[in-house]
């Protein structure tokens, strides 16, 4: 469901604040916070709209969540929340805030104020851009100016950067950038608002040290900012909203985002709150002695077309994989496996999308209702290949699992193919938030009431707490 600001493009070339939407104006417009549908739609438990929106509403102000409830709040606030309930809508209300506390300074002092800036930050170059996609189209037409900077980006990024408001980067990028932030120090001061995607990384080796080292950095950089405030002589605080649909710990995550005035705000919406009830399943196979991970991980091409056709109901369907050689081996297998083309009409349109492609093996793929997606794939492969399994032309989709913190392609069945992944010169399972990250891609509120999540591993693994977590439901096969 796109969110949409229903107000007019401002005459002006500056942000107009006098028509930003109000927060509560916001929250009415952003219905994909409920679990069902709107317009009188009964929701999935077979409640009237009406109430459970009251319940949610109830249940977030009881938890003091700020930004939608306290139009007067700056505090910092740390959101773990299932995926599609939201979490997006928390961010844009924190930039809207900004915007309405930045005129409301301007209409009692003067307009004199250094500019301020929003800094978004995910993990995925691919989660970046569409964002960035998705923000340009809609801020855009108020007048804010929406600048991705990343590796893949072909400017200069200071200049990007002193001519947008709202800059979208990955932590990496971001921390290149302000290392030397004294060269450019009022640029960098100007950040008043850190929006933190897919918190969850802190606890990933690779980049988790990247990301706390930017935000102590900021932090540090906010701390020294000419002062603004007249009466009190002090800066306001850096204010962080950071959010994750698999972070635990989301108390120690708010205390590490404090400020003087305490840790920030923290808050956990339950599973029971998803838009779309999930069912997981996970199937244990029977893996010989003499295989190799690499092998059992093979053997399992040649089940997943059973578990497509008893799981998908004739829905999109999202394959995870360990490696890009895997996504490959994957889609052609299965390719030869099941007949996923409908109708000689559904055979034309994939040919047409498939002859534009430049992947040959993508191509052969991609003609039998079958494509694959990793961070190797020419970027324009890889913009068709999500148009047509967004638009449900593309039947089954394999991925890396990276694609899980990326772009956002739900789908109506998940299907985690074995749980090991090579690791440092090694096999080591997917750690439990990696689990809950991919099989959170299941379920379209536009479109599912309900979806299915379905691992895929070993027998002996089958009843391990990491991937039984939450399961609904539990079967097993045998070779």
């Amino acid at each position: 469901m796109e969110r949409v600001f229903n107000v007019a493009p401002p005459p002006a070339e500056d942000v107009c604040l006098s028509q930003l939407p109000s927060q509560s104006q916001i929250w009415q417009s952003q219905q994909c916070w409920l679990p069902g549908q709107v317009n009188g739609i009964t929701t999935t438990n077979g409640q009237d709209n009406n109430t459970v929106q009251q319940r949610l509403e109830n249940y977030l102000s009881s938890q003091q969540l700020p930004p939608e409830y306290d139009e007067d709040n700056d505090r910092s606030v740390v959101v773990s929340a299932p995926t599609g309930s939201g979490k997006t809508v928390v961010m844009e209300l924190a930039v809207v805030r900004l915007l309405q506390s930045r005129q409301q300074q301007k209409q009692d002092h003067d307009n004199t104020l250094p500019p301020s800036r929003v800094v978004y930050m995910a993990p995925m170059k691919a989660l970046v851009t569409e964002r960035y996609l998705d923000w340009r189209q809609r801020l855009t037409p108020l007048g804010l100016s929406c600048a991705e900077v990343t590796g893949d980006t072909d400017h200069d990024d200071l200049h990007v950067i002193r001519n947008s408001q709202l800059i979208l980067t990955t932590p990496e990028k971001w921390d290149y950038l302000t290392r030397r932030w004294r060269d450019h120090a009022s640029l960098m001061q100007a950040v008043s608002l850190l929006l933190i995607d897919e918190v969850h990384v802190l606890s990933d080796e690779g980049r988790g040290p990247t990301l706390e080292a930017v935000v102590s950095r900021m932090k540090t950089i906010r701390a020294t900012r000419p002062t603004t405030d007249t009466s009190t002589r002090t800066t306001p605080p850096l204010r962080f909203v950071a959010v994750s649909a698999t972070i635990p710990n989301v108390e120690d995550v708010a205390a590490w985002l404090s400020d003087e005035h305490g840790p920030a705000v923290s808050h956990k919406l339950e599973e029971n709150l998803r838009p779309v009830k999930l069912r997981r399943v996970v199937m244990g196979y029977n893996c010989r002695d003499s295989w190799s991970e690499f092998r059992f991980d093979l053997s399992l091409n040649y089940r997943l077309a059973s578990v497509i056709a008893t799981y998908s109901d004739n829905k999109p369907t999202l394959v995870f994989v360990s490696t890009r050689k895997g996504t490959q081996s994957t889609a052609s297998t299965l390719s030869r496996e099941v007949r996923l083309v409908r109708d000689a009409g559904h055979r034309q349109l994939l040919t047409a999308v498939a002859n534009g492609l430049r992947d040959n093996k993508l191509r052969e793929v991609v003609m039998c209702g079958v494509g694959y997606h990793h961070a190797g794939v020419d970027m324009c492969d890889r913009r068709q290949v999500e148009e047509l399994f967004v638009t449900g032309q593309l039947p089954v989709l394999i991925s890396t699992s990276t694609l899980a913190m990326g772009v956002n392609l739900p789908a109506h069945l998940v299907v985690i193919k074995s749980t090991s992944q090579y690791v440092g010169g090694a096999y080591e399972e997917y750690s439990t938030a990696q689990l809950l990250q991919m099989t959170g891609r299941a379920g379209r509120p536009q479109f599912d009431t309900h979806a299915t999540a379905v691992i895929m591993t070993k027998m002996q693994y089958k009843y391990c707490p990491g991937i039984t977590f939450s399961t609904r439901e539990s079967q097993s096969e045998t070779n």
